[in-house]
C-alpha cells in the first residue's frame, strides 16, 4: 500500500511548482489518508478486531505515511541540488515491534555514517516537521553509527529501543551494518551487566506501578503482568539467545509451546484493552482506573448477567492474562540467570543436599534429581511433598521443577483429593509458622492448590467490584493467611492483643484452613456465606478431616462475618450481645479462631478497612465474650463499690454527697458501661454546668484515629439530632454514641468521632468552630438546617435520598428495640434519622454508625418514652413508615 499511497501523494502535489505548495498539498492528502485509516481502525476495533490486528494495522498505516514522506522529501532535496548521502530511517520501541496503539508515540531514529551532511539534516528536519504538522506525537533522534554504539553502552532506554529497531526507509546495507555493529560491540558484551541493569529497571518500575499482577487499578503497560514485562523478557531473550519473538523463544526451547500459546493469547488481550483505553479516553492513557473499568468492560462486550457484573468478569480475564505474562517473563528471566550461574555449577552440585522423593536442594532452590519426573508420576502425593519441602526449607522452586509440576497436575484426581497422606502434608504446611502464605501462593501459581481444593480454585482471579475490596477473592484469602502469620511468635505483629490470642490457639492449622476457605461461596454468586457452608462441608469430608476438626472449619466459614457485624453494628456494652456471641461460639477455642479470622479478614479487604478504633472494638468484643465463656457470666462491681472508687477518683474536689447523688440519678446501664475515671470527668463537668448552658470535653486517641466528645447539658427534645446535625455541618463524623440522662434531666452524651480522613479531630481551630456552632444550636441562636445548607453550598455534600432498608428487632437486646437503617449515605443523614425518632417520642440509648461502600448502616438501641421496648405491631409499623417517608425527603 505504501507505493500506492506515495503515487497518490505525488499526483496530489504534481500541480504545484513551489516546494512550499507541494509540501502543503501532500500534507493535506496524507492528513486525509491518516484520518481515514484511523477511522477504519476504530471501526474494526469496535467490530471486535483482535488486539494484534489493530496494532499491526496501525503500524502498517504509519509505515505507509512515513515511507511516502521520506520519498517525497528526498525528491525535494534532489530538486534543491543536495547530493544524497547514506542514511536509514528506523522505527523504535512499540512502533519498531509493530505494536502501535491508537494514541501512542511514533518513535523514530535516523542513522547516518560518518559526518552529518546537509542532505541528512534536511531529511530529518522535513520529516519531523511534516509528522508534527500531521498531528502526530513523535519521539525522534538523529545519530551517527558511533553515537548509537556509545548511547547503547551507557543509556539503558537507548539500548533497549535500538534493540527493537526496524527498517523503514533508506539504505538497507547501512541498517544491516547498524545491527551488526551493535550486536558485536554491545549486545554480545557483558550480558551479566545488562541483565542486572534490566532487572534493576524492572524493580524500579514495579515500585512505581505495582509489583503484583492483581492490583486494583493496573497500568496495562507498566504494572507487573503488563506489556512491559514481555518487553523486558524479549530484550533479554534477544540479547542472550538471539530470539526476537515468542515463537523463536519456543523454537529454541526457552519457553514451552503451552507457555507460548498462553502468552500470545494474553498479549492480544492486553493489546485490545490498551487500544480501548486509548480510544475511549481520547488520549494516551494506560491506567485501567476503577471509574473506567465498567465502561471499558461494556465496550469490550462484557455485559452484566444474573450472577455477576460484566466488569467483574472483564477484570477476572485481565488478571488471568496478566498472571500469564508475569509468569512467562519471570521464567525467561530465570533461564537467563541460569546461563550465568552454570559456571561452577558442577562444584555446587557436589554440595547439594539429597532429599527423599526424587528431589535435591542446592543454590537455594529445590530441584528434581537429574531432572527426572518419574518419581512424581510414580507417587502423585509427592506433588504435595514438594511444597512440604519448600515450606520446610524456605527455598524456591527451580524452573525445571515448576514446569514438571505443571506437567503432572493431571495426577491430581479424586484419589489424590481424598488421600490421607496428602491431607497430612497439607495440614503440616498449615501448622507451620512462617511462609505458609508464600507456600500457598506458589502452590496456587502452579495450579496445585486449586486442583486439590477446587472450591478454592473457583476463586482464582474472581473480582468483587466495589470500593472496599482491593484484591481478587483468591488473593484476598491468601493475604488473610499472611495476616495471621504476622501474629505468630517471632513475626512482626501489628496487634499485640491478637498476637497473644494467636499463641493460645490449640490447632492453628484449622484456623489457616478456615481463613483460606472462608469466601469459597463467592464463586456461586450473591449470598456467599450460606452458599459456602455446603461447599466447605463437602470439602472437609473429602479431605478426611476428623469430624470435630471439620466442624470447626465449617463453623469458621459459616460465621466469618459474625464478629465484624457485631463490632460494627451492635452495642457491645449490652449483656445480651455478649451472651449471644458466646452461644454462637460455644467454646473458647472456637471464639479465639473466629476473632483472629475476623481480624485478618478485615485487614485483607483493603488498606484502612480495619481502623485502629474498629480493631479495639473487635478485641473488646472478644475479651468480653471470652470472659463470659470462662465464667458463665461477667462479674460487675456493685453500686456501693463503684461509689467508693468514684469518691477516690474525685478526691477532695467534690463532697461525697455530690458523688452519691450523681450515681443515684444514673441508670444501671451507665453504671455498668462507664469507667470510673470517665465518671469523675462527668462529675467535674456537672459542677461547671451552673456557669454555662453547655459544657464539653474532648479526649483524643490518636493511636485509634478517634476523639471522644462529651457533651453535658440540660436535656432538650431531639438533643441527639441537634448534636449530630451540627457535627455533620462541621465535617465531623460520628462513629458511635452513648446517651445518658440523669434523673434531674441533665444529659451526659458521649460521641466517638473522627474527621473525613479517618483520623482523630485534633485541630484546635476545627474544634473551636465546631463547639461554637454546637453552643449556638443548643442555645437556639443557630439552626442545624442553616449550618447544613452552608456546608452543602460549599460543595462538600454527598449523596441524595433514596430507598431505605429498615429493620426493627426485639430479640437482640433484653432492654431495647434495635433499629437498623441502611440507605444511601448523604450529608445530615444521622440528623434526619434521629430527628424523626425524637418526633416519634423514642429515646436513643446507644448508636453505632457505619458505612458500607456508599450505604450508611446506622444502628440505634431505642425505647419509648416510658423506658420500654416497642413491641406493639402498630407502633413498629409507625416507626418504619415515618422513617421511610423522612428518608425520601431532602434534608
Amino acid at each position: 500500500m505504501s507505493v500506492e499511497l506515495f503515487r497518490r501523494a505525488r499526483r496530489a502535489e504534481a500541480r504545484a511548482e513551489r516546494t512550499e505548495d507541494r509540501r502543503r498539498l501532500r500534507l493535506e492528502f496524507l492528513r486525509q489518508a491518516l484520518a481515514q485509516g484511523f477511522d477504519s481502525l476504530k471501526v474494526r476495533h469496535a467490530e471486535g478486531a483482535s488486539g494484534q490486528e489493530s496494532v499491526r494495522t496501525h503500524a502498517r498505516l504509519m509505515d505507509d505515511v512515513i515511507l511516502s514522506l521520506t520519498r517525497l522529501i528526498a525528491s525535494d532535496a534532489s530538486r534543491a541540488g543536495l547530493p544524497p548521502t547514506p542514511l536509514v530511517v528506523m522505527a523504535l520501541g512499540g512502533y519498531g515491534r509493530r505494536e502501535l496503539h491508537p494514541l501512542s508515540d511514533v518513535d523514530l531514529m535516523v542513522v547516518y555514517d560518518g559526518e552529518l551532511s546537509p542532505y541528512v539534516q534536511r531529511m530529518m528536519q522535513e520529516l519531523l516537521y511534516s509528522l508534527w504538522d500531521l498531528g502526530l506525537q513523535v519521539g525522534h533522534s538523529l545519530r551517527s553509527l558511533d553515537d548509537c554504539v556509545a548511547m547503547a553502552r551507557t543509556d539503558f532506554p537507548s539500548r533497549t529501543s535500538m534493540q527493537e529497531a526496524r527498517f523503514l526507509a533508506g539504505e538497507r546495507r547501512l541498517f544491516a551494518r547498524f545491527r551488526r555493529v551493535l550486536r558485536d560491540n554491545v549486545y554480545r558484551r557483558d550480558f551479566g551487566q545488562f541483565l542486572e541493569t534490566t532487572l534493576g529497571e524492572r524493580d524500579q518500575r514495579y515500585r512505581r506501578y505495582g509489583a503484583s499482577p492483581y492490583i486494583g487499578e493496573p497500568n496495562v503497560k507498566e504494572s507487573a503482568g503488563g506489556l512491559r514485562d514481555v518487553h523486558t523478557a524479549m530484550w533479554l531473550g534477544a540479547a542472550k539467545f538471539g530470539a526476537r519473538t515468542l515463537r523463536e523463544l519456543a523454537d529454541k526451547g526457552l519457553i514451552t509451546p503451552r507457555e507460548q500459546a498462553a502468552a500470545d493469547a494474553a498479549l492480544t488481550f492486553l493489546w485490545r484493552v490498551r487500544n480501548e483505553l486509548h480510544f475511549f479516553s481520547g488520549h494516551k492513557n494506560d491506567v485501567l482506573g476503577r471509574e473506567l473499568q465498567p465502561r471499558i468492560a461494556k465496550n469490550l462486550g462484557y455485559a452484566d448477567d444474573a450472577t455477576s457484573l460484566g466488569v467483574e468478569r472483564f477484570m477476572r480475564d485481565y488478571y488471568l492474562h496478566a498472571r500469564v505474562i508475569h509468569r512467562v517473563s519471570r521464567r525467561l528471566i530465570a533461564r537467563c540467570q541460569e546461563t550465568l550461574s552454570r559456571r561452577g555449577s558442577a562444584e555446587r552440585r557436589q554440595r547439594q543436599q539429597a532429599l527423599a522423593d526424587g528431589l535435591v536442594f542446592f543454590d537455594g532452590q529445590l530441584h528434581l534429581a537429574d531432572r527426572d519426573v518419574s518419581p512424581l508420576r510414580a507417587a502423585p502425593a509427592r506433588l504435595m511433598k514438594v511444597f512440604w519441602h519448600l515450606h520446610r526449607l524456605g527455598c524456591e522452586l527451580s524452573l525445571d521443577l515448576e514446569r514438571a509440576l505443571e506437567d503432572t497436575l493431571y495426577l491430581v484426581d479424586g484419589a489424590f483429593q481424598r488421600s490421607g497422606e496428602v491431607r497430612d502434608l497439607f495440614l503440616d504446611i498449615c501448622r507451620g509458622w512462617g511462609r505458609v502464605a508464600q507456600t500457598f501462593s506458589e502452590m496456587h501459581e502452579i495450579g496445585l492448590l486449586g486442583r486439590y481444593l477446587p472450591e478454592f480454585g473457583a476463586l482464582t482471579c474472581l473480582v468483587q467490584y466495589d470500593v472496599y475490596h482491593k484484591f481478587s477473592a483468591d488473593q484476598h484469602s491468601l493475604l488473610g493467611v499472611e495476616n495471621l502469620e504476622a501474629l505468630a511468635p517471632g513475626q512482626s505483629a501489628e496487634s499485640e492483643g491478637a498476637a497473644q490470642v494467636f499463641n493460645e490457639v490449640d490447632k492453628p492449622e484449622l484456623l489457616m484452613l478456615g481463613m483460606l476457605l472462608h469466601d469459597i461461596g463467592k464463586a456461586k454468586g450473591h449470598g456467599h456465606v450460606a452458599k459456602g457452608i455446603p461447599l466447605v462441608r463437602e470439602l472437609v469430608e473429602r479431605m478426611g478431616l476428623e469430624p470435630a476438626d471439620g466442624a470447626v472449619v465449617e463453623f469458621l466459614v459459616a460465621h466469618h462475618l459474625t464478629m465484624s457485624h457485631i463490632a460494627q453494628r451492635r452495642d457491645i456494652d449490652d449483656p445480651k450481645t455478649i451472651a449471644d456471641l458466646a452461644t454462637v461460639a460455644g467454646d473458647a477455642q472456637r471464639l479465639k479462631m473466629l476473632y483472629l479470622l475476623t481480624w485478618a479478614d478485615m485487614r485483607a479487604v483493603g488498606p484502612g478497612v480495619l481502623t485502629p478504633w474498629q480493631a479495639r472494638v473487635l478485641h473488646e468484643l472478644y475479651t468480653r465474650t471470652n470472659a463470659q465463656l470462662a465464667a458463665g457470666r461477667v462479674d460487675r462491681p456493685s453500686r456501693p463499690q463503684i461509689a467508693e472508687r468514684l469518691r477516690l477518683a474525685v478526691g477532695e474536689e467534690q463532697p461525697v454527697q455530690v458523688v452519691k447523688a450523681h450515681l443515684a440519678m444514673m441508670s444501671d446501664r451507665y453504671i455498668a458501661t462507664t469507667g470510673v475515671q470517665r465518671m469523675a470527668e462527668h462529675v467535674r463537668m456537672l459542677q461547671r454546668l451552673g456557669e454555662a448552658s453547655v459544657v464539653t470535653e474532648l479526649f483524643h486517641h490518636r493511636d485509634l484515629g478517634s476523639s471522644d466528645l462529651v457533651v453535658v447539658t440540660r436535656d432538650l427534645p431531639g438533643l441527639f439530632s441537634l448534636i449530630a446535625g451540627t457535627l455533620a455541618s462541621q465535617g465531623v463524623n460520628i462513629m458511635s454514641a452513648q446517651i445518658h440522662t440523669r434523673g434531674d434531666g441533665i444529659a451526659i452524651d458521649t460521641f466517638q468521632v473522627n474527621d473525613p480522613t479517618g483520623e482523630a479531630v485534633t485541630s484546635p481551630a476545627h474544634w473551636g468552630r465546631t463547639l461554637d456552632a454546637l453552643r449556638a444550636v443548643l442555645t437556639g441562636d443557630e439552626k442545624v438546617a442553616t449550618l447544613l445548607e452552608k456546608r452543602r453550598a460549599s460543595g462538600r455534600a454527598i449523596g441524595s435520598g433514596g430507598p431505605a432498608k429498615i429493620t426493627l428487632d426485639n430479640q437482640l437486646s433484653d432492654d431495647y428495640t434495635v433499629l437498623e437503617v441502611k440507605c444511601p449515605d448523604r450529608l445530615g443523614l444521622l440528623y434526619l434519622i434521629t430527628k424523626t425518632l425524637a418526633t416519634l417520642g423514642l429515646d436513643i440509648a446507644t448508636a453505632r454508625i457505619a458505612t458500607e461502600i456508599d450505604q450508611a448502616v446506622d444502628t440505634f438501641y431505642v425505647h419509648d418514652g416510658r423506658g420500654r421496648k416497642i413491641e406493639d405491631p402498630a407502633a413498629l409499623a409507625r416507626v418504619r413508615e415515618a422513617l421511610e417517608q423522612a428518608l425520601m425527603q431532602p434534608i
